[in-house]
């Protein structure tokens, strides 16, 4: 009988790496090898400990990238898989240059998910079909896609909540401004903060009236 295939995960959000646990506990064949909700931690763990695979997810992604690509020199056969909430980013594009052994949306269904696992397991690559579709681009025209953020479609909701971060507003009175919930306009942030390739709300204001998606006078 084979040794469990020994995952770790690197990801900020307690609920998504929950449940990712109990769909790999679940399964027999695999094991959580440990877990952290940043990627110095994961550094930590990989100084004394060992794992199969791991699952990074960072804002921006180029961190997670960076991250994973500096543990696999340290551990040549260690399976790098970067996790996004986006299916459209010029980093992805970074993540399969360099070898990644599985790019997966945190959309993604548990069974494609662990269908996923399987295929990354046995040494073959796996992209989770939107990004695939968005990836594909490149190898169609043999030219790189436009990977400008600033040409991404900034939506129309997008930049009211940007004038509102802008204005100083919290999450709960931009919430109530727009009649959505919180976790709606958490969401957006992150998704905003992650397109714009910046670490935080204060960089994503600079990025926006940089490329005069916002002016002045929305502040």
């Amino acid at each position: 009988m084979s040794a469990p295939y020994r995952i770790y995960i690197s990801d900020p959000h307690v609920i998504f790496r929950e449940g990712i646990k109990k769909i790999i506990n679940e399964n027999h064949g695999y094991v959580i090898a440990g877990e952290s909700d940043n990627w110095s931690s994961a550094d930590t763990f990989f100084q004394t400990s060992g794992a199969d695979m791991l699952m990074i997810f960072t804002i921006p992604l180029k961190t997670g990238i960076e991250v994973a690509l500096l543990l696999r020199q340290k551990h040549p056969d260690l399976r790098c898989v970067l996790l996004t909430n986006t299916s459209r980013h010029p980093d992805l594009f970074s993540a399969m240059d360099n070898g990644f052994s599985g790019i997966i949306h945190k959309a993604t269904s548990e069974k494609e998910f662990l269908h996923a696992l399987e295929i990354i397991r046995t040494g073959s690559t796996y992209t989770s079909p939107a990004i695939n579709t968005y990836l594909s681009k490149r190898r169609v025209t043999h030219f790189p896609v436009d990977d400008d953020p600033v040409n991404y479609k900034w939506t129309e909701k997008e930049i009211r909540i940007l004038r509102y971060i802008g204005k100083g507003y919290h999450n709960d009175e931009i919430s109530r401004l727009m009649n959505l919930k919180i976790r709606t306009i958490e969401g957006h942030k992150a998704r905003m903060i992650e397109k714009a390739g910046v670490p935080n709300t204060l960089n994503l204001i600079l990025f926006a009236l940089k490329n005069k998606l916002l002016s002045i006078h929305d502040l």
